[in-house]
């Protein structure tokens, strides 16, 4: 697409459908979209909404260049507002000083991201607000019953999480990671639930999703979610954010198991979420709040999720569906769930009046099947 294109915002990491939700909700208020990735065929940049893309080197293993690609395309298509979406901000946040002090960057500082994206940092944070956390375990001897949960400090879309239901199978975990830092908690049952939340300043709203299918068996990325009411949930997040003094858009993903009447705290994604179509088809527009609160310092609307509103990753039950075959712990349950289009709201990665859209994402997803032999890019 030419240059000459307007460009009001620029949204890195674009090749999955967070980054199309947050181009569609900009585009749909009237912006200058422009979608960078290190993919030149991708679900945004086969939109037709999408204003503009280019492509940069990778941001976690040729990080200058990266930036310089940044600052170049910025120089050139001069935007209002660069919008990370990933992990990638907090390199971004990381040279922040490099970029034009009029460019808008709507995200928290480097050592703020690192330490929020840092399970047992964020676990321990958690705590000090009051929320609850499940039982951390330090040694392996101090464990009363399984499975239990062991997962990296660093990761997401569930990798790097494990559940071993033995002190042997713990104990092979705990070679295998012996140079990384890990943690191990105590296992919940029911479900997984996120809230979404905006902080800035003053400013806070949130919206709570409970997933009804997730990628990974075990919890993780969902492909189906559904919004529901958890005040108790929101006010756990609003003051944890309190406490921490963050400001942005985040999500705080806890485990609620109305059995056993037990509610705790996961992690914390200080970014947008994989579930983000959800609380937007809802009317809680977290991209377009975040822009207005960034670029005017105010949003002076009230857009409270409606309870009720459901969406689905298409692409994603697909990958769920063939994962289970795989793995030989399909249901039939799941089947009929995965292949249930009615009565949902919205699905993340398709609209009627964007198809092309859809087939770059499956271009990606492809590419990186071939190349990774992986389903979990």
């Amino acid at each position: 697409m030419a240059h000459k294109s307007k460009c009001d915002v620029i949204v890195t990491y674009c090749w999955n459908r967070v980054g199309y939700n947050i181009l569609r909700s900009l585009a749909d208020k009237g912006l200058g979209v422009w979608a960078a990735d290190t993919s030149k065929h991708n679900i945004c940049s086969m939109s037709k909404f999408c204003a503009g893309s280019f492509t940069y080197p990778d941001p976690f293993t040729k990080e200058e260049a990266f930036i310089c690609c940044l600052l170049e395309k910025i120089h050139e298509l001069k935007p209002k507002v660069l919008m990370p979406t990933h992990d990638e901000g907090i390199v971004i946040a990381r040279h922040r000083n490099r970029f034009p002090k009029d460019l808008i960057i709507p995200i928290e500082t480097e050592s703020k991201l690192k330490q929020l994206s840092n399970k047992k940092i964020a676990t321990d944070l958690a705590r000090k607000a009051g929320v609850p956390v499940p039982e951390v375990f330090s040694s392996i001897d101090d464990i009363p019953a399984y499975p239990v949960v062991f997962k990296t400090v660093i990761g997401n879309s569930a990798k790097g999480v494990f559940f071993p239901k033995n002190k042997e199978e713990l104990s092979k975990l705990v070679d295998k990671f012996e140079n990384v830092e890990t943690l191990i908690e105590e296992w919940i049952g029911g479900g997984d639930v996120c809230v979404d939340c905006i902080r800035y300043g003053d400013f806070f709203q949130a919206s709570v999703y409970k997933a009804i299918v997730t990628k990974t068996d075990g919890g993780g990325t969902t492909t189906q979610r559904q919004i529901i009411s958890m005040p108790a949930l929101v006010e756990y997040a609003r003051n944890f954010l309190n406490a921490v003094d963050y400001n942005g858009v985040c999500g705080l993903d806890f485990r609620v198991d109305k059995k056993h009447n037990r509610i705790a705290f996961i992690e914390m994604n200080a970014r947008f979420t994989g579930g983000l179509a959800t609380p937007i088809a809802a009317g809680f527009d977290i991209p377009y709040i975040l822009y207005c609160l960034s670029t005017e310092g105010k949003y002076e609307h009230r857009s409270d999720a409606r309870i009720g509103t459901s969406t689905k990753w298409i692409l994603g039950d697909i990958i769920t569906m063939v994962g289970r075959i795989v793995s030989l712990k399909i249901k039939p349950s799941e089947i009929r769930q995965v292949f249930r289009f009615r009565g949902f709201n919205a699905f993340d990665d398709f609209r009627p009046d964007d198809k092309r859209a859809i087939i770059g994402e499956m271009m990606y997803y492809i590419t990186k099947l071939i190349k990774n032999r992986k389903l979990n890019p």
